[in-house]
This record gives structure tokens, sequence and C-alpha cells, in this order.
């Protein structure tokens, strides 16, 4: 009998393993965030828990480390040195707990993004389309609910505006900026499932609905970002481009056509009013086409003048900002990394970036014309990138909780498939250095974590309300960026 259990244990093991636990446990915390949360903090708050187990898992695993090693050495430089120039400016910062916090949170996400390639690199194929499959469900699932909120609400003859139907979000642009990350990789289910068939018609209602809040939303910032990665992305793939760029134009046409009929006509036969019309963008655009980020921008060019080379410390725009009570972040990445982190920072992420996208985009030589399949994965990937970076120009998509593990969703989908395509060729073994100082790093950004939230977690987990100091900074209206009572 003892020889017979032992070959049952050995195969077991590798089924096990074959899963993209920590992949799935990312959309998990996706989906609890879409489904259960109320509200900006208690969203952070989930991605919080999420992001310290995962840390665990790459202190006591090499999967993170593996991916990292695996990365260009030039990138990896261009990391080390952002976070070194990060943590350099953390010291000098005027609050060190939320200087810390945000240094802290990024490397996580991008260690939780290693980890995620390296798993989905392990996986494959299988292990991808299960994690795509498993986000559309979650994105179905919270489309279902702001349904159910909009029929409730119609039958009930209650009015309601745009930001009431994102459901669970504080504000509807910061589901806006979920949508960015996501929509691509839905439009990709959309267009691999079986055609004429059920599944398929589910990823089609789905992006099209997702296109209607675009468009009732009157989300400026994520439509021309879709523009600008459509066009990126047919000069970089050209015809292999072609299926994804129509499924794209053909979804969004259907999100008009439920715009118009489901957000406009029928509140209209309800007795009720419209929720929101096109002429309102036109107006909007026509009276402050920045709508006030022409403000913010000034203060954080003020800022970089003032502090090039370190910045004001992270997170900090959301104190020197707090005399503008417009927004707690400068609404577009490229100044909040410059003014914050400094401008030798700012170029050293940017150069990570762009040796991140042309590996992405350099793929493409080694996928077959005729592999469809890989050519869609590689054409999904280059639009959801390229939507996060032009989004992030005008809008806080870099900030807000879910909108960060989308982007982070992303990267690791994005890592894990390039690695896949070396399908006969065994990973690089990560040296006992390179575990050691990644354990290292992480544990590092795990202990600032829980140091610079550990006061205030279960007060925000519980929805109190804001203290007398908060109040007192934020008294005219709350700006998200670590909690929704942003300035400090």
């Amino acid at each position: 009998m003892s020889s017979s259990a032992h070959p049952v244990s050995r195969l077991s093991l590798p089924a096990f393993s074959d899963r993209p636990w920590f992949s799935l446990l990312l959309i998990a915390a996706m989906a609890v965030a879409f489904l259960w949360c109320s509200g900006h903090d208690e969203q952070r708050c989930a991605q919080l828990v999420l992001l310290a187990i995962l840390a665990g898992a790459v202190i006591a695993g090499r999967g993170a480390a593996q991916a990292v090693s695996g990365m260009r050495p030039a990138a990896r430089m261009c990391l080390a040195a952002f976070f070194t120039l990060g943590a350099i400016s953390v010291s000098m910062a005027f609050s060190l707990r939320h200087a810390i916090y945000e240094w802290s949170i990024l490397l996580l996400l991008l260690l939780a993004a290693a980890l995620l390639a390296a798993e989905l690199a392990r996986t494959g194929k299988g292990g991808l389309q299960a994690v795509l499959v498993c986000m559309g469900v979650a994105c179905l699932l919270h489309s279902l609910r702001v349904l159910l909120m909009y029929a409730a609400a119609l039958t009930s003859g209650v009015q309601i505006d745009m930001h009431v139907l994102a459901v669970g979000f504080s504000n509807v642009r910061f589901l806006n900026h979920t949508q960015t990350a996501l929509l691509s990789l839905i439009v990709l289910l959309c267009l691999q499932a079986p055609k004429r068939t059920v599944i398929r018609r589910t990823w089609f209602a789905l992006a099209a609905f997702w296109w209607a809040l675009l468009f009732v939303s009157e989300a400026r910032a994520t439509i021309l970002a879709f523009g600008a990665a459509g066009v990126a992305v047919l000069l970089l793939r050209r015809s292999h481009a072609r299926a994804l760029l129509e499924m794209m134009a053909l979804t969004a046409l259907a999100g008009v056509v439920v715009y118009v009929l489901g957000f406009i006509l029928l509140p209209l036969l309800a007795g009720l009013g419209s929720i929101g019309v096109p002429s309102n963008v036109v107006a909007r655009t026509a009276a402050d086409p920045s709508s006030g980020r022409t403000l913010l921008w000034k203060l954080a060019l003020q800022l970089i003048a003032a502090h090039p080379w370190l910045g004001v410390g992270p997170q900090h725009f959301a104190h020197e900002g707090a005399k503008l009570y417009i927004g707690a972040h400068p609404h577009d990445w490229l100044f909040q990394i410059g003014a914050e982190w400094g401008v030798p920072a700012l170029l050293c992420l940017l150069g990570a970036i762009v040796l991140g996208v042309r590996a992405l985009a350099g793929s493409g030589k080694r996928i077959a014309a005729e592999d469809v399949h890989n050519q869609q994965i590689l054409a999904a990937l280059l639009m959801a990138c390229a939507a996060i970076f032009v989004d992030g120009l005008f809008s806080g998509v870099l900030v807000m909780p879910q909108s960060q593990l989308a982007i982070a969703l992303v990267i690791g989908c994005a890592g894990g498939w390039l690695r896949s395509l070396d399908a006969g060729m065994a990973p690089p073994a990560p040296s006992p250095a390179a575990r050691i100082v990644t354990a290292m790093l992480a544990a590092a950004a795990l202990c600032g974590l829980v140091w610079s939230v550990a006061p205030d977690f279960m007060r925000h987990a519980r929805g109190d309300a804001p203290t007398p100091a908060e109040k007192a900074i934020n008294n005219k209206g709350n700006w998200p960026r670590l909690w929704e009572a942003g300035y400090f």
C-alpha cells in the first residue's frame, strides 16, 4: 500500500503547482473590490491585504526573483535606480509615513506583477486563458450589479446620475481607470471565443456595456487613450492588429447603441431625465478643456522646478496641493513622479517602460504569421499598455487601488506571456544572491507598508468618519490618494 501511495502524491503536486493560484488570488481581490467593497477606502484595504499575502509569497518563493532575473539588465538597472532614488526622497520627505507608503506599494505592485509573470510563464497558455476568463467573470458580475441597481432605480422612479452607476466606487472616474486597463483584455476574450456561441456573445455584451459606461460617464481621457492606443497598435502590428481593432470598433459601436437606448431613451420613456447627453461633453470641453487640470499641472511644474533632483517626496503632492482643493495627485503620472520622486527617478522609470514595451513589441518577430492566437494576445497586451500610458497623462490611473491591481495584472500577463514564448527553453534559475535581494526588498516594502497604514487600517476598513484633523484639511471635499481623505 505504501508503494502505491507515493506515485499518487507525486502526481498530485505538479497538478497543484500548475495552477496560477497567485494570479487568481489577485483577481479574487479585484472581485471583492468590485462586488463587496463600498468606496475607495474599503477597496484600498482589500488591496493592502492582497499585497501583504503576495509579499509573503515573494519572500518564501523564487518566482518573483526568477522573473526579475529574466529582465534585461538595463531594465533591472533602471528600476533599481528608480527605487533607490525614491528611498532617498522618502528619507527627506515632510511625512515619512506617507512617503514610505507610496514607495512600498509601488515596489510591492511591481513584485506582485513579477510573481504573476513567473507563474503564468510556468502554466503557459492554459494558465493565461484561465486568468483572463476569471478576470472577465469578475467584470461581468460587477456589470450585472450595476444593471440590477439601474433597473431598481428605473422601476422606482428614482433619477440617478453617472456617478451612481459606478457601484462600489467613490467616483465614476475610478471605475473608468480600471476599464482602461481591462477593456482590451475583455475584447480579446470575445475575439478568441468560438464564433456564434453563448460565450462569445456574453463577452461581446460585456465589452459593449463597458463602452456604454465610458460614454455615459463622459470618460474623455479613457476614450482618447483607446483611440491613441489603437493607432499605436496599428503602426506596430499592422495587419496582425486588424482583428482586434475591428472587434474594438464593433463593441464600441454596440456600446453607442446601448448608451442611447439604455441611458437616454429608456429613462425618458420611464418619465425621468436622461443620464448624460453628448452635448454635455461638448459643453464641458468647451468651457474648460482640462477640467481644472491646468492648475494641478502648473503646481507640479513649480514643484519640479523647486525640487528637480529628489522631488518633494512620494505621495507629497497630496500635501503640497491641499491649497488647491482640486486633486491629491496631478492627474498626470509623468508630473506625479517628476514632482514627487524627482526628474532622475522619472527618467529611470521611463527607461524601464521603454525597454519593457520594446521587448513586448519586438516579440512579434518570434510569432509565426499564421499563429493567430498569439498575434491577437500581443495586439491586446500592446493596446492595454498603450491605453494605460496615455490615460495616465490625464488621470489617476496610477493612483487608485483597483486600477493599480489591474495594471499589475496586465504587466504580469505580458511578462508571463513573453516568457511562455520560450516554451522549449528552461527559465533561468535565479542566483542565491538574486533570491536574497528580492526577498529583502519584499520584506522592506512589506514592513514599510504595515508601519505606514497600521494606525489607520481598521478605522478605514470599518468605514469610520474622518478624524477632526482629516476634516480640517479636507474641508472642501475628499480627493483620494492613500485614503479617501487624501490631503495631509
